[in-house]
């Protein structure tokens, strides 16, 4: 297969559509952060969206890395990353109906924290051979 410098133009463009897509969700947990008027509902709904756009830009990023031997060793660490962030996430979600704010302002921001870096880690990844990602936003 011929690969093209607009496929790699493409894939980055995906991930950066996905990012956006995820961003009123952070900003809606730093929100609750600040606030601390929010339900276990509210983090959940903001926290799964997040978790959502993460779990999409993935399958992109394994799927131009399909063939790789670098597929394997990248799809384990994000599923760890991911793991971590759900658990940080239901502990969020189970802090806010306790309405216990310090604890729950720490977990959001901590969830903050890693959702964005594992953005930086998926957008910053360079794909030598991505696969054509076209039509896949």
């Amino acid at each position: 297969m011929s690969v093209t410098a607009a496929d790699a133009t493409t894939l980055e463009d995906v991930l950066r559509e996905r990012h956006r897509r995820c961003l009123p969700a952070l900003a809606r947990l730093k929100l609750l952060a600040r606030n601390g008027r929010g339900t276990g509902t509210d983090v959940r709904a903001a926290t799964t969206e997040v978790l959502e756009e993460l779990d999409a830009a993935e399958a992109v990023l394994l799927d131009a890395l399909s063939g790789s031997v670098r597929r394997e060793a990248l799809a384990h660490f994000l599923a760890c990353r991911v793991n971590r962030l759900t658990i940080v996430a239901e502990h969020a979600a189970a802090t806010a109906d306790a309405g216990d704010l310090p604890v729950l302002r720490r977990l959001l921001y901590q969830f903050h924290a890693l959702a964005e870096a594992m953005w930086k880690v998926q957008m910053g990844l360079r794909i030598q051979n991505p696969r054509s990602t076209a039509g896949r936003a």
